[in-house]
């Protein structure tokens, strides 16, 4: 462990380092009565939250240097639409754990701009409420790959998507047993053609578990009629199960479902930047 003192020592360096490429970066000086005072309220954050997080994290060189030197013009970029007269503190409930989230996933691009966007909705006296402290927690509890799937859900504004279950049946048995959950019709952008991921029935759970989601079997999805559910016979998942058929003495089916947004998902995605 370093010596407590050197730690505080080298926690307010980093902090003067930030504050000062802030302060002397031709971008902020040039911008307009807007980003001017944005770049202020910056500074305040920076003042009023790194101090503690840089006394924890300061030893990290890439975040020392992504704070040093990123930051303030991103942060500044995600809020200069914010009317100055609108511009607010951010509370530190929200600040700090984002800031703290931002020093390990700054290099992770989806996970970053959610926590900006969050930053510069909790800075906008028009929207703050939107911010809720508990989004901190539900970005750290996401990765890169499924905030980009997640984003098409929440975008999606009336009905949901048609989502499926495999499930097997011995033949002359009652009852079945679920195979595979949450499967949907995701294709690759590059050709097309299926695509199928080993971890999008885990990833949609855990939209589930927190809060974002809800899936629901026995019911379509209304609008689609049978070619809602027409994609389900080309799926790799279903072929797959559907060949043993052939060889065994069961029955493969699959059960229609939807999933859709809650309204904890809409008020996350608009305060992460994922709705506009």
């Amino acid at each position: 462990m370093n010596d407590p003192i050197q730690t505080a020592k080298q926690g307010v360096v980093l902090i003067g380092e930030i504050i000062k490429a802030a302060g002397d970066n031709p971008n902020v000086k040039e911008a307009g009565e807007n980003l001017g005072q944005t770049a202020l309220t910056i500074t305040k954050t920076i003042n009023n939250v790194m101090l503690p997080l840089a006394a924890v994290n300061f030893a990290f060189d890439k975040a020392r240097i992504y704070f040093a030197e990123r930051f303030p013009q991103e942060l500044s970029a995600k809020a200069s639409a914010i009317p100055a007269e609108q511009l607010v503190e951010p509370k530190a409930s929200i600040a700090g754990p984002a800031l703290q989230g931002l020093a390990f996933t700054h290099e992770e691009t989806n996970l970053k701009e959610m926590y900006l966007s969050l930053l510069a909705t909790a800075m906008d006296g028009r929207v703050k409420a939107e911010a809720h402290p508990a989004f901190v927690e539900i970005i750290k509890q996401l990765d890169s790959e499924e905030a980009g799937l997640l984003q098409g859900l929440l975008r999606e504004e009336v009905v949901g998507f048609a989502i499926v279950e495999i499930r097997i049946t011995k033949n002359g048995a009652q009852g079945w047993n679920v195979l595979e959950k949450h499967i949907m019709n995701l294709t690759s952008p590059a050709t097309g053609e299926p695509w199928e991921s080993p971890r999008q029935g885990a990833m949609i759970d855990n939209w589930v578990r927190l809060g974002l989601a809800e899936v629901c079997y026995g019911t379509k999805r209304l609008g689609g009629g049978k070619d809602a559910y027409a994609w389900v016979d080309m799926r790799p998942e279903y072929i797959r199960h559907k060949a043993r058929e052939q060889i065994e003495p069961i029955k493969i089916t699959f059960e229609p479902g939807v999933i859709s947004r809650t309204a904890l998902g809409v008020q996350f995605g608009r305060a992460v930047g994922l709705l506009h």
